[in-house]
């Protein structure tokens, strides 16, 4: 018998996609669906979701929870904010699981693979945070100068989704509302802020996300070729 799902993942769309100079990431269309319904698709598949639920911002909260790709998955919509910290947090409000996974909608090559293992870890640990090893040798550059050498070993990218179990990232919201005036990186920072760790697990280099407008082209190419079955999800 498959064991219960246990995680209510939120999905975070509610950026105003600056850096993409006027584009909108999460609704450029591949194979007939936006960006955001495929990383939407991918993390509810994941044997672990039992719930999805999609932050976006409050123009466009009709248009998702009326779009067939958030119905067929009963994702439950709701309001973000200016900042990431405060759709994490609304999104948090609306969560009941044991754990909660925070996901970049502009993330669509997430497989449910990757979900599944982040949501057991935190499950486990307590928090949890997938990370992809840094294949290149890293400059700092400042003034258009090479400043420093920062050796690859040891080095990672972190990615998304973020686990924590839900009663222990409100312990921490009690200590650090995250709707106040101080801004974090992210919910796994104030985790660690707070004194406790959060376990690394094995990520996806594939697991792109779509920031800059040079970054759209090879994630879409990736993320086309598997929606029309030429790319086999990966481990």
């Amino acid at each position: 018998m498959p064991a219960r799902p246990f995680a209510d993942a939120v999905v975070l769309a509610a950026g105003s996609s600056e850096r993409m100079r006027g584009q909108d990431k999460l609704l450029i269309e591949v194979a007939g669906l936006p960006l955001v319904a495929w990383t939407v698709r991918a993390v509810a598949a994941a044997t672990t979701v039992r719930r999805v639920i999609l932050v976006t911002r409050r123009d466009r909260i009709e248009q998702f929870r009326a779009a067939p790709w958030a119905r067929e998955v009963n994702a439950t919509v709701v309001e973000g904010g200016s900042r990431r910290q405060d759709s994490v947090a609304a999104g948090v409000a609306e969560a009941d699981g044991e754990v909660v996974l925070i996901h970049d909608g502009a993330r669509p090559l997430v497989t449910p693979k990757l979900v599944d293992r982040v949501a057991k870890a935190a499950r486990k640990h307590g928090a949890a945070v997938p990370v992809a090893a840094v294949p290149e040798s890293m400059r700092r550059v400042v003034d258009g100068r090479i400043t420093d050498i920062i050796d690859r070993i040891d080095l990672f990218r972190s990615q998304t989704p973020h686990g924590t179990r839900r009663q222990l990232l409100l312990e921490v919201y009690a200590r650090q509302d995250p709707r106040g005036p101080d801004t974090f990186i992210d919910e796994t920072t104030l985790v660690q802020a707070a004194g406790l760790p959060v376990t690394p697990v094995k990520g996806d280099p594939a697991n792109l996300k779509v920031t800059l407008r040079g970054d759209a082209p090879l994630v879409l190419a990736l993320l086309e070729a598997r929606a029309l079955g030429a790319e086999p999800d990966p481990a």
